[in-house]
C-alpha cells in the first residue's frame, strides 16, 4: 500500500512538473501610451525651421558636422512617419548682432517669416548647444597578460573628447507668432 500511494504521489507530482514546464511560452507585449505634451489641434502643416547653433568648440574648430541638418532631417523623417502633418522646411536668416535666445523667443520675427498658409500653420524652432571639450580622466581596463594568463585592472590617464548637444524647442504660431509650447533637452 505504501509502495503504491509513493508511486501515484511520484507520477502525479511528475506529470505535475511535465505540464507545468511545458515548452511553449507565450510572450505578452505591454504598451503603455505616452501623454503628449502638447496636442497642436487645428493645424495641418509644420515648418521645421533652421535652428540657432550656439556652443564653444575648444578642441576641433573645424567641425565638418551639420548639426542643424542633422536635427531637421531627423524631425522631419518623425513628423511624416508619426503624424498627419505636412511638413516643410523653413530657412532662416539669424541676425548676428543679436543673439540667437533674442532671436527664437521674438514673436515678431516669426509672424514675419514667408509662409503662404499661415493660419493652419505652426513653426518649429530652436536653439541647439553643440559644444566640444578636451577631458582628462582616468580610465580602468581589464588587460590579460599574455605570457601567464592572468587578468588585472589597469588604470591610466588620458584625454577625451567630451561632446555636449542641448535642444532647446520650440512651437510658434505662424500667424500670429506667439509661442505654443517649449521644451528643453539637456
Amino acid at each position: 500500500m505504501k509502495k503504491t500511494l509513493i508511486s501515484t504521489l511520484f507520477i502525479l507530482l511528475a506529470s505535475l512538473f511535465y505540464f507545468s514546464c511545458g515548452t511553449t511560452t507565450t510572450e505578452v507585449l505591454i504598451s503603455a501610451p505616452l501623454r503628449p505634451k502638447y496636442v497642436a489641434k487645428g493645424y495641418k502643416k509644420i515648418y521645421l525651421a533652421d535652428f540657432g547653433i550656439t556652443g564653444q568648440h575648444d578642441v576641433d574648430k573645424d567641425i565638418r558636422f551639420n548639426v542643424n541638418k542633422e536635427i531637421k532631417e531627423t524631425l522631419k523623417s518623425e513628423f511624416k512617419d508619426k503624424s498627419s502633418y505636412q511638413v516643410e522646411d523653413l530657412k532662416v536668416t539669424y541676425d548676428k548682432t543679436k543673439s540667437v535666445e533674442e532671436i527664437v523667443k521674438d514673436s515678431a520675427f516669426w509672424s514675419s517669416q514667408d509662409i503662404k498658409d499661415k493660419d493652419q500653420s505652426i513653426i518649429m524652432a530652436g536653439v541647439i548647444d553643440f559644444s566640444n571639450h578636451q577631458k582628462n580622466g582616468l580610465v580602468t581596463e581589464r588587460v590579460t597578460n599574455p605570457r601567464t594568463g592572468v587578468q588585472r585592472d589597469v588604470t591610466s590617464s588620458r584625454d577625451q573628447l567630451q561632446i555636449v548637444l542641448g535642444v532647446d524647442l520650440y512651437l510658434f504660431d505662424a500667424a500670429n507668432g506667439s509661442k505654443l509650447f517649449n521644451e528643453n533637452f539637456r
